[in-house]
Protein backbone atom coordinates (compact mmCIF):
# COMPACT_ATOMS: atom_id res chain seq x y z
CA UNK A 1 0.00 0.00 0.00
CA UNK A 2 1.31 3.19 -1.14
CA UNK A 3 1.50 6.04 1.56
CA UNK A 4 -0.12 9.55 0.65
CA UNK A 5 2.39 12.21 1.37
CA UNK A 6 1.42 14.45 4.22
CA UNK A 7 2.62 17.49 2.95
CA UNK A 8 1.28 20.74 4.39
CA UNK A 9 -0.22 23.52 1.72
CA UNK A 10 1.55 27.01 2.11
CA UNK A 11 -1.26 30.23 2.71
CA UNK A 12 -0.65 31.05 -0.76
CA UNK A 13 -1.33 27.98 -1.73
CA UNK A 14 -4.54 27.08 0.26
CA UNK A 15 -5.76 30.92 -0.41
CA UNK A 16 -5.18 30.03 -4.78
CA UNK A 17 -7.05 26.77 -4.49
CA UNK A 18 -9.98 28.30 -2.59
CA UNK A 19 -9.98 30.78 -5.22
CA UNK A 20 -10.18 27.88 -8.05
CA UNK A 21 -12.83 26.46 -6.23
CA UNK A 22 -15.36 29.46 -5.98
CA UNK A 23 -14.55 30.25 -9.18
CA UNK A 24 -15.58 26.68 -10.81
CA UNK A 25 -18.80 26.64 -8.64
CA UNK A 26 -19.60 30.60 -9.81
CA UNK A 27 -19.44 28.67 -12.92
CA UNK A 28 -21.54 26.08 -12.48
CA UNK A 29 -24.35 28.28 -10.82
CA UNK A 30 -24.39 30.90 -13.54
CA UNK A 31 -25.07 27.86 -16.25
CA UNK A 32 -27.85 26.53 -14.39
CA UNK A 33 -29.53 30.28 -14.16
CA UNK A 34 -28.96 31.00 -17.77
CA UNK A 35 -30.46 27.59 -18.54
CA UNK A 36 -33.59 28.51 -16.29
CA UNK A 37 -33.73 31.58 -17.96
CA UNK A 38 -33.65 30.04 -21.24
CA UNK A 39 -36.69 27.73 -20.55
CA UNK A 40 -38.56 30.60 -18.75
CA UNK A 41 -38.42 32.73 -21.95
CA UNK A 42 -39.40 29.72 -24.34
CA UNK A 43 -42.61 28.33 -21.88
CA UNK A 44 -43.33 32.39 -22.06
CA UNK A 45 -43.32 32.30 -25.99
CA UNK A 46 -44.88 29.27 -26.02
CA UNK A 47 -47.89 30.09 -23.52
CA UNK A 48 -48.28 33.42 -25.57
CA UNK A 49 -48.29 31.53 -28.56
CA UNK A 50 -51.17 29.53 -27.58
CA UNK A 51 -53.01 32.12 -26.35
CA UNK A 52 -52.71 34.09 -29.14
CA UNK A 53 -54.16 30.66 -30.99
CA UNK A 54 -57.07 30.65 -28.73
CA UNK A 55 -57.86 34.21 -28.96
CA UNK A 56 -57.42 33.95 -32.86
CA UNK A 57 -60.63 31.14 -33.01
CA UNK A 58 -62.59 32.44 -30.42
CA UNK A 59 -61.95 36.21 -31.72
CA UNK A 60 -62.10 36.31 -35.39
CA UNK A 61 -64.40 37.88 -37.03
CA UNK A 62 -67.92 36.17 -37.39
CA UNK A 63 -69.71 37.49 -40.71
CA UNK A 64 -72.72 40.15 -40.09
CA UNK A 65 -75.87 39.31 -41.32
CA UNK A 66 -74.89 42.29 -43.83
CA UNK A 67 -72.62 40.74 -45.07
CA UNK A 68 -74.47 37.50 -45.95
CA UNK A 69 -77.48 39.63 -47.64
CA UNK A 70 -74.58 41.36 -49.90
CA UNK A 71 -72.18 38.12 -50.60
CA UNK A 72 -74.93 35.35 -50.62
CA UNK A 73 -76.82 34.61 -54.17
CA UNK A 74 -79.73 36.22 -54.84
CA UNK A 75 -83.35 33.92 -53.55
CA UNK A 76 -86.09 35.31 -55.37
CA UNK A 77 -89.21 34.77 -53.73
CA UNK A 78 -91.35 35.29 -56.68
CA UNK A 79 -89.41 32.27 -58.52
CA UNK A 80 -89.59 30.14 -55.84
CA UNK A 81 -92.12 26.64 -56.19
CA UNK A 82 -94.01 26.35 -52.60
CA UNK A 83 -92.40 27.46 -49.01
CA UNK A 84 -88.93 26.72 -49.37
CA UNK A 85 -86.50 26.60 -46.66
CA UNK A 86 -82.23 26.86 -47.71
CA UNK A 87 -80.08 25.82 -45.50
CA UNK A 88 -76.77 27.24 -44.24
CA UNK A 89 -75.04 24.34 -46.52
CA UNK A 90 -77.11 25.73 -49.71
CA UNK A 91 -79.40 22.50 -49.63
CA UNK A 92 -83.05 23.47 -50.98
CA UNK A 93 -85.69 21.76 -48.55
CA UNK A 94 -89.30 22.06 -50.35
CA UNK A 95 -92.63 22.29 -48.31
CA UNK A 96 -95.42 21.08 -49.73
CA UNK A 97 -98.35 22.76 -47.45
CA UNK A 98 -99.50 25.98 -47.98
CA UNK A 99 -99.08 26.86 -44.25
CA UNK A 100 -96.17 24.85 -43.25
CA UNK A 101 -94.50 25.24 -39.46
CA UNK A 102 -90.49 24.90 -39.23
CA UNK A 103 -89.09 25.02 -35.41
CA UNK A 104 -85.54 25.53 -34.76
CA UNK A 105 -84.38 23.84 -31.54
CA UNK A 106 -82.24 25.82 -29.42
CA UNK A 107 -78.90 24.76 -30.97
CA UNK A 108 -80.42 25.39 -34.11
CA UNK A 109 -78.93 22.44 -35.59
CA UNK A 110 -82.12 20.58 -35.31
CA UNK A 111 -85.04 21.58 -38.01
CA UNK A 112 -88.40 19.75 -37.07
CA UNK A 113 -91.45 20.49 -39.95
CA UNK A 114 -95.36 20.60 -39.35
CA UNK A 115 -95.16 17.58 -41.92
CA UNK A 116 -93.27 15.19 -39.03
CA UNK A 117 -90.18 15.78 -41.36
CA UNK A 118 -87.04 16.53 -39.50
CA UNK A 119 -83.43 17.54 -40.92
CA UNK A 120 -80.17 18.26 -39.16
CA UNK A 121 -77.86 20.94 -39.79
CA UNK A 122 -74.28 22.30 -38.66
CA UNK A 123 -75.12 25.82 -36.71
CA UNK A 124 -71.78 26.88 -37.54
CA UNK A 125 -68.98 26.76 -39.77
CA UNK A 126 -65.26 27.44 -39.02
CA UNK A 127 -66.58 29.84 -36.50
CA UNK A 128 -68.89 31.52 -38.91
CA UNK A 129 -72.96 31.33 -38.14
CA UNK A 130 -75.08 29.32 -40.32
CA UNK A 131 -77.60 31.35 -41.88
CA UNK A 132 -80.75 30.13 -43.41
CA UNK A 133 -83.41 31.53 -45.76
CA UNK A 134 -87.04 30.73 -45.92
CA UNK A 135 -89.23 31.56 -49.04
CA UNK A 136 -92.51 32.48 -48.85
CA UNK A 137 -93.87 33.13 -52.20
CA UNK A 138 -97.08 34.91 -53.36
CA UNK A 139 -100.17 32.36 -52.21
CA UNK A 140 -98.62 30.72 -49.29
CA UNK A 141 -98.11 31.61 -45.59
CA UNK A 142 -95.97 29.95 -42.78
CA UNK A 143 -95.00 30.27 -39.10
CA UNK A 144 -91.04 29.62 -37.61
CA UNK A 145 -89.86 29.33 -34.04
CA UNK A 146 -86.45 30.60 -34.22
CA UNK A 147 -83.63 28.88 -32.17
CA UNK A 148 -84.00 31.59 -29.31
CA UNK A 149 -88.14 30.63 -28.42
CA UNK A 150 -88.95 33.98 -30.93
CA UNK A 151 -91.88 33.08 -33.20
CA UNK A 152 -92.34 34.49 -36.58
CA UNK A 153 -95.48 34.25 -39.00
CA UNK A 154 -94.61 35.10 -42.67
CA UNK A 155 -96.80 36.66 -45.14
CA UNK A 156 -96.97 35.81 -48.81
CA UNK A 157 -94.52 37.01 -50.80
CA UNK A 158 -91.83 37.46 -47.77
CA UNK A 159 -88.27 35.95 -47.47
CA UNK A 160 -86.21 36.04 -43.82
CA UNK A 161 -82.76 35.47 -43.15
CA UNK A 162 -81.63 34.41 -40.20
CA UNK A 163 -79.28 32.43 -38.36
CA UNK A 164 -79.65 28.59 -37.41
CA UNK A 165 -78.57 29.63 -33.97
CA UNK A 166 -77.16 33.21 -32.66
CA UNK A 167 -73.88 33.41 -31.54
CA UNK A 168 -73.00 36.81 -29.93
CA UNK A 169 -73.80 40.22 -27.96
CA UNK A 170 -77.45 40.30 -30.74
CA UNK A 171 -79.49 38.43 -32.57
CA UNK A 172 -80.23 39.89 -36.64
CA UNK A 173 -82.41 38.84 -38.81
CA UNK A 174 -83.48 40.51 -42.46
CA UNK A 175 -86.32 40.29 -43.89
CA UNK A 176 -88.08 41.49 -47.06
CA UNK A 177 -91.74 41.67 -47.14
CA UNK A 178 -94.12 41.16 -44.16
CA UNK A 179 -94.16 39.46 -40.75
CA UNK A 180 -94.76 39.36 -37.39
CA UNK A 181 -92.46 38.92 -34.50
CA UNK A 182 -93.38 37.42 -30.95
CA UNK A 183 -89.50 37.91 -29.69
CA UNK A 184 -88.58 36.00 -26.63
CA UNK A 185 -87.21 38.66 -24.02
CA UNK A 186 -83.63 38.75 -23.34
CA UNK A 187 -82.25 42.24 -22.05
CA UNK A 188 -78.82 40.87 -22.67
CA UNK A 189 -79.24 40.24 -26.09
CA UNK A 190 -81.33 42.73 -28.33
CA UNK A 191 -83.12 41.49 -31.02
CA UNK A 192 -82.98 43.40 -34.66
CA UNK A 193 -84.77 43.12 -37.34
CA UNK A 194 -83.09 44.46 -40.72
CA UNK A 195 -83.96 45.72 -44.20
CA UNK A 196 -82.74 47.66 -46.70
CA UNK A 197 -84.70 51.06 -45.28
CA UNK A 198 -84.47 50.63 -41.81
CA UNK A 199 -83.82 48.99 -38.66
CA UNK A 200 -85.99 47.79 -35.67
CA UNK A 201 -84.29 46.90 -32.18
CA UNK A 202 -86.49 45.05 -29.58
CA UNK A 203 -85.45 43.20 -25.91
CA UNK A 204 -89.21 41.35 -26.49
CA UNK A 205 -92.60 42.17 -27.69
CA UNK A 206 -94.75 41.86 -30.39
CA UNK A 207 -95.05 43.99 -33.33
CA UNK A 208 -95.86 43.53 -37.71
CA UNK A 209 -93.25 44.93 -39.89
CA UNK A 210 -94.00 45.02 -43.59
CA UNK A 211 -91.70 46.03 -46.52
CA UNK A 212 -91.95 44.67 -49.96
CA UNK A 213 -89.49 45.70 -52.46
CA UNK A 214 -92.55 46.46 -54.91
CA UNK A 215 -94.32 49.65 -52.25
CA UNK A 216 -93.55 52.86 -51.49
CA UNK A 217 -93.71 52.84 -47.79
CA UNK A 218 -93.62 50.33 -45.34
CA UNK A 219 -94.59 50.03 -41.60
CA UNK A 220 -94.44 48.84 -38.58
CA UNK A 221 -97.06 48.49 -36.04
CA UNK A 222 -96.60 47.58 -32.14
CA UNK A 223 -98.93 45.31 -30.23
CA UNK A 224 -96.93 44.91 -27.20
CA UNK A 225 -93.53 46.24 -25.54
CA UNK A 226 -91.27 48.74 -26.84
CA UNK A 227 -89.27 49.34 -30.05
CA UNK A 228 -86.40 51.68 -32.03
CA UNK A 229 -86.51 52.31 -35.51
CA UNK A 230 -83.46 53.78 -37.15
CA UNK A 231 -83.20 54.17 -40.32
CA UNK A 232 -79.97 53.72 -43.36
CA UNK A 233 -80.69 57.51 -43.94
CA UNK A 234 -78.30 58.84 -41.36
CA UNK A 235 -79.93 62.40 -41.50
CA UNK A 236 -83.11 60.74 -39.97
CA UNK A 237 -83.60 60.66 -36.34
CA UNK A 238 -84.77 57.00 -33.97
CA UNK A 239 -87.75 56.70 -33.75
CA UNK A 240 -89.27 55.00 -30.62
CA UNK A 241 -92.72 53.17 -30.75
CA UNK A 242 -95.21 52.79 -27.89
CA UNK A 243 -98.36 50.03 -28.23
CA UNK A 244 -100.55 51.04 -30.42
CA UNK A 245 -98.61 53.34 -32.51
CA UNK A 246 -97.85 52.66 -36.25
CA UNK A 247 -94.42 54.36 -37.68
CA UNK A 248 -94.82 54.87 -41.81
CA UNK A 249 -91.29 54.82 -43.75
CA UNK A 250 -91.75 56.32 -47.65
CA UNK A 251 -88.84 55.15 -48.93
CA UNK A 252 -89.31 58.10 -51.90
CA UNK A 253 -89.70 61.14 -49.72
CA UNK A 254 -87.76 59.79 -46.57
CA UNK A 255 -90.78 60.98 -44.84
CA UNK A 256 -91.49 59.30 -41.07
CA UNK A 257 -94.86 59.55 -39.55
CA UNK A 258 -96.24 58.11 -36.37
CA UNK A 259 -99.60 58.08 -35.53
CA UNK A 260 -102.44 55.66 -33.26
CA UNK A 261 -103.67 52.41 -35.07
CA UNK A 262 -106.28 49.45 -33.95
CA UNK A 263 -103.45 47.45 -34.23
CA UNK A 264 -105.66 44.48 -34.95
CA UNK A 265 -106.12 45.45 -38.26
CA UNK A 266 -102.66 44.98 -38.96
CA UNK A 267 -102.57 41.32 -37.55
CA UNK A 268 -105.55 40.12 -39.06
CA UNK A 269 -103.76 38.52 -41.84
CA UNK A 270 -102.47 35.77 -39.45
CA UNK A 271 -105.99 34.40 -38.82
CA UNK A 272 -106.82 34.91 -42.66
CA UNK A 273 -108.89 38.29 -42.41
CA UNK A 274 -108.09 41.31 -44.06
CA UNK A 275 -109.95 44.12 -42.16
CA UNK A 276 -110.19 47.67 -43.76
CA UNK A 277 -110.51 51.13 -42.81
CA UNK A 278 -110.42 53.55 -45.37
CA UNK A 279 -108.27 51.73 -47.53
CA UNK A 280 -107.87 52.46 -51.37
CA UNK A 281 -108.63 49.91 -53.72
CA UNK A 282 -105.08 49.67 -55.17
CA UNK A 283 -103.66 48.97 -51.25
CA UNK A 284 -106.40 46.62 -51.17
CA UNK A 285 -105.76 44.49 -54.27
CA UNK A 286 -101.80 44.61 -53.68
CA UNK A 287 -102.92 42.50 -50.62
CA UNK A 288 -104.94 40.56 -52.27
CA UNK A 289 -102.70 39.83 -55.02
CA UNK A 290 -99.55 38.57 -52.60
CA UNK A 291 -102.49 36.48 -50.45
CA UNK A 292 -103.79 34.98 -53.24
CA UNK A 293 -100.51 34.84 -55.81
CA UNK A 294 -102.85 36.00 -58.75
CA UNK A 295 -102.47 39.53 -60.90
CA UNK A 296 -105.31 42.05 -60.60
CA UNK A 297 -104.52 45.19 -62.39
CA UNK A 298 -106.87 48.65 -61.73
CA UNK A 299 -107.35 50.24 -64.96
CA UNK A 300 -108.91 53.26 -63.78
CA UNK A 301 -107.26 55.82 -61.58
CA UNK A 302 -110.16 57.37 -60.09
CA UNK A 303 -111.37 53.76 -59.30
CA UNK A 304 -107.93 52.91 -57.60
CA UNK A 305 -108.17 55.80 -55.61
CA UNK A 306 -111.66 54.62 -53.92
CA UNK A 307 -111.53 53.58 -50.39
CA UNK A 308 -113.74 50.75 -48.73
CA UNK A 309 -114.38 49.73 -44.88
CA UNK A 310 -114.82 46.57 -43.71
CA UNK A 311 -113.28 42.45 -43.33
CA UNK A 312 -112.30 40.16 -46.04
CA UNK A 313 -112.33 36.24 -45.27
CA UNK A 314 -109.50 35.52 -46.90
CA UNK A 315 -110.52 32.03 -46.44
CA UNK A 316 -113.09 32.46 -49.41
CA UNK A 317 -111.59 32.38 -53.35
CA UNK A 318 -110.31 35.29 -54.63
CA UNK A 319 -113.06 36.17 -57.10
CA UNK A 320 -115.67 35.62 -54.02
CA UNK A 321 -113.42 38.25 -52.18
CA UNK A 322 -113.40 40.61 -55.13
CA UNK A 323 -116.65 40.22 -55.49
CA UNK A 324 -117.54 41.49 -51.38
CA UNK A 325 -115.75 44.80 -52.25
CA UNK A 326 -117.81 45.29 -55.25
CA UNK A 327 -121.25 45.55 -53.34
CA UNK A 328 -120.00 48.58 -51.89
CA UNK A 329 -118.90 50.07 -55.38
CA UNK A 330 -119.29 49.88 -59.04
CA UNK A 331 -116.69 48.21 -61.07
CA UNK A 332 -116.40 45.32 -63.66
CA UNK A 333 -114.46 42.44 -62.97
CA UNK A 334 -113.06 40.84 -65.95
CA UNK A 335 -110.59 37.91 -65.99
CA UNK A 336 -107.80 36.05 -68.11
CA UNK A 337 -107.05 32.81 -66.17
CA UNK A 338 -105.30 33.50 -62.51
CA UNK A 339 -105.37 37.31 -63.68
CA UNK A 340 -107.98 40.13 -62.89
CA UNK A 341 -108.67 43.56 -64.84
CA UNK A 342 -111.07 45.75 -62.71
CA UNK A 343 -112.43 48.86 -64.22
CA UNK A 344 -115.68 51.00 -64.10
Amino acid sequence: MNKIPNNKLSVDERNNLRNRIIQSALKVRKKKLYRKVIFAAAACILFMFGIGVVYFNVNQPVQSIDGFVESAPDADVQKAEGVTLILGNGTNLNLEEDNASIQYSSSGEEVRFSSGKTVNQSSSENNQLSYNTLLVPYGKRTDLQLSDGTVVWLNSGSKLIYPAAFIGNTREVFLEGEAIFEVTHNPDKPFKVKSRNQEITVLGTIFNVSHYAEDHEMYTVLKSGSVELSFSDKNLQKVRLEPGNLASFNTSSKAVQVRDVNVDDYFSWREGFLKLKNDDLSYIMAKISRYYNVEITIADEHLADQTFSGNLDLKEDVISVIKIIRETSVFNIESDGPNFILSN
